[in-house]
């Protein structure tokens, strides 16, 4: 047998909404082979000053990295990456400079909010909005949205091109599978410029919603093209809030992100102000490609759940099986629920917090492939005691994996075309990955373990649900094994072999490891077509027992 890991599995491509209606039994695990914090004070492709990460897929196992260099924006840089873990040089990509306004007052252009799309042609399109340092508070003219092009996956872009004109923040482009791009942003332009008193008097700092632009040519033209006022891209979500003494009502909806469901629905993800210093999340869908744009002072869309979170600084992600991902940031800590195929129904009960808690805010999700999903999230550490207020930050990186359902293959010897896996190896570089096949007589489970120390202690333990018992299977690289049902042995052989890949008790290098292969009977599990699966990963380097995995069975369909 040959070891395999995780990123050699799970590559088949599902179709759309496989999952659909068992998303409940889907969840992520982090790998904590493929997590790294890029140290600001250290590392070339950040700073100290790093905000606002996105990480972007762009095919053959590259990534491109983008950040701002101050809380509020200056400069927007690049980076990329063809490992995931280490990055080239920052380069600046949006640049801060000096300009003279039209009303002839000094000033400077300031970059914020970098985000990227690769267009159906193979172009990478790069966005961020800008403003006038000191001419954003005056007039909604002096902000808008720019982006730059590169043909060549990033070794050269065009000059930057205006897109819309009007005062914005946090723009996000989505890609929808017919080829259209929608250019999704915090849309403050509109009241900002018809009311002054909102610069000064509004309960939400102006007022928001969420508009949009969208181009069918991969970025070359843009519809509503809006450079004049009053600036009103078109609405796709607001939620009212307040009424200021004047009359003028204030919306809220903004920091979009927006994903593309199995059936061609939108969902969009924005934090709500709810004008008392509270921010919830709010989740907006359309059936219809967003036909119709909300007029100034329409609640909208139809389909909403307001405030139904607390939490800020949402991005919302999907995998094509039919789960939906959600990050945001609560008391300074990502957190991420798992939704389902139509991007509703959020189990904010087993929501998980990523990085070990590290604090931060402003993060962001990608799904890399099937069954991964990436997280950037930056350590934030800001003491405001001192004049200028020093700043000392970091960048963490990690990849999770998707479990859910999976299906066993007819048994072949070397396990070929068997490709569906679990996967569990976030507590340690242990890692396994588990696949389970059949033939007429057996179910057979096969766990793939990479572990740079290999130790006596090491093992796996299954529960596996069936024909209405619970049956515990563990084994261990010193050879023991055994197998209870409901908590008393059972007196039912455990056939298991193993293959190490590395000598015991000596450290060796990432590809270290076993092959573990164990088998029972089918008649033992009420010969039924369908079991959960439980799956604990144990390792021991030589001090205490870790054990990885949680609580959870996964369904596991048998010659389904």
């Amino acid at each position: 047998m040959k070891l395999t890991s995780i990123e050699q599995l799970n590559r088949a491509p599902h179709a759309l909404d496989s999952h659909a209606g068992i998303t409940s039994a889907s969840r992520l695990a982090p790998d904590f082979r493929q997590t790294v914090t890029l140290e600001g004070q250290t590392d070339p492709s950040i700073s100290t000053h790093v905000y606002y990460p996105r990480i972007k897929c762009l095919g053959g196992g590259r990534y491109l990295m983008l950040h701002m260099d101050n809380r509020l924006g200056g400069n927007v840089f690049y980076a990329f990456s063809d490992d995931f873990i280490h990055y080239t040089p920052r380069k600046k990509l949006f640049a801060a400079h000096p300009v003279v306004r039209d009303d002839g007052a000094e000033d400077k252009i300031m970059y914020a909010n970098g985000e990227a799309v690769v267009a159906k042609n193979g172009d990478l399109l790069v966005f961020a909005s800008y403003r006038y340092n000191g001419g954003y508070g005056l007039d909604a003219k002096y902000g808008g949205i720019v982006m730059r092009r590169s043909t060549d996956g990033g070794e050269t872009f065009s000059d930057e091109v205006e897109i819309y004109r009007g005062r914005n923040w946090e723009s996000f482009p989505l890609l929808k599978r017919d080829g259209e791009i929608q250019l999704f942003f915090s849309h403050t332009a509109p009241k900002f410029y018809l009311d002054k008193t909102v610069r000064t008097d509004s309960p939400i700092k102006t007022s928001s919603g969420t508009a949009m632009i969208r181009s069918t040519d991969n970025g070359c033209t843009w519809t509503p093209n809006v450079t004049a006022p009053p600036y009103a891209a078109h609405r796709v979500t607001q939620s009212y809030v307040a009424t200021m003494d004047n009359g003028t009502k204030c919306f809220t909806n903004q920091m979009a992100t927006a994903a593309e469901l199995g059936d061609g629905s939108i969902v969009i993800s924005t934090e709500s102000d709810l004008a008392n210093y509270t921010f919830r999340l709010t989740l907006s869908y359309t059936h219809d490609n967003f036909a119709h744009a909300l007029d100034i002072d329409e609640d909208g869309p139809a389909d909403k759940n307001f405030a139904f979170a607390d939490g800020a600084g949402p991005y919302i992600a999907h995998f094509p099986s039919g789960e939906t991902a959600l990050s945001y940031n609560r008391k300074g800590l990502q957190h991420i629920a798992m939704g389902d195929e139509n991007g509703k129904n959020f189990d904010l009960e087993r929501q998980i917090t990523t990085f070990g808690g590290r604090w931060g805010y402003w993060g962001a999700l990608t799904v890399e492939d099937g069954h991964t999903l990436i997280s950037a999230y930056p350590h934030i550490f800001e003491d405001k005691s001192v004049k200028p207020y020093h700043i000392d930050n970091d960048l963490m990186l990690g990849k999770l994996r998707l479990n859910h359902a999976i299906t066993a293959a007819p048994y072949t010897e070397d396990f070929a075309g068997n490709t569906e896996a679990l996967f569990v190896g976030g507590a340690s570089q242990a890692q396994i990955a588990v696949r389970a096949a059949f033939d007429a007589e057996k179910l057979y489970l096969r766990v793939d373990r990479l572990d740079a120390l290999l130790t006596a202690g090491d093992g796996v333990e299954f529960w596996l649900r069936a024909g209405g018992h619970i049956y515990r299977v563990g084994s261990y690289l010193s050879g023991r094994r055994y197998i209870l049902c409901d908590g008393a042995k059972c007196e039912v052989e455990l056939c298991g072999a193993d293959e190490l890949f590395g000598q015991m008790h000596v450290r060796g290098g990432d590809d270290n490891g076993a092959v573990t292969l164990l088998s029972l009977p089918r008649a033992l599990l009420g010969g039924e077509n369908r079991l959960e699966l439980r799956v604990a990963l144990k390792n021991n380097d030589g001090l205490d027992t870790v054990t990885d995995g949680e609580d959870f069975y996964f369904p596991v369909w048998i010659g389904k």
